[in-house]
Parts: C-alpha cells; sequence; structure tokens
C-alpha cells in the first residue's frame, strides 16, 4: 500500500464530517431565510436562499462518499 492509497476509514470520515457540516449550513441558512428574516438584511436573506440548495448538495455528495466508504470496507448492507 503506497501513500496515494485512498484509506476507507479515512474516507468514510470525511463522507460524515461533510453531511455534519453541510446539516449545520441548512440549518443556518433556513434560519436565516425564513424564520429569523426580518433580523436580517435583504442581502443576508438572499444568500440564505442560494446556501440552503448548495448546502444540500454538498449533504448528499457526503452521502455518496459514505456509501463509497462502506463499500470499500466490504459492508455492502450500509444505507
Amino acid at each position: 500500500m503506497t501513500s496515494r492509497d485512498p484509506n476507507p476509514q479515512r474516507i468514510l470520515y470525511a463522507g460524515r464530517a461533510m453531511m455534519v457540516v453541510a446539516a449545520a449550513g441548512m440549518l443556518g441558512s433556513t434560519l436565516v431565510a425564513y424564520p429569523l428574516a426580518e433580523r436580517f438584511s435583504l442581502a443576508m436573506q438572499i444568500a440564505g436562499h442560494l446556501a440552503l440548495p448548495v448546502s444540500a448538495a454538498v449533504f448528499k455528495l457526503g452521502y455518496v462518499v459514505r456509501l463509497a466508504a462502506h463499500h470499500a470496507l466490504g459492508n455492502l448492507q450500509a444505507g
């Protein structure tokens, strides 16, 4: 195994980390865009609306990375 070989455990951790960061981004952007909108400027509200689908896409990518790591580890039942 060389230093450039992927380590499935590290990839699994990276996928989970992506999902956690994206979930926090979705929560924050939802709060800025909807229930707390009156506390933020119009520019911040627009940024919140734009950040919501971007963070959702990052969450989905993290999920795919996590599934690929489980597959590499031989855990084919992971979902």
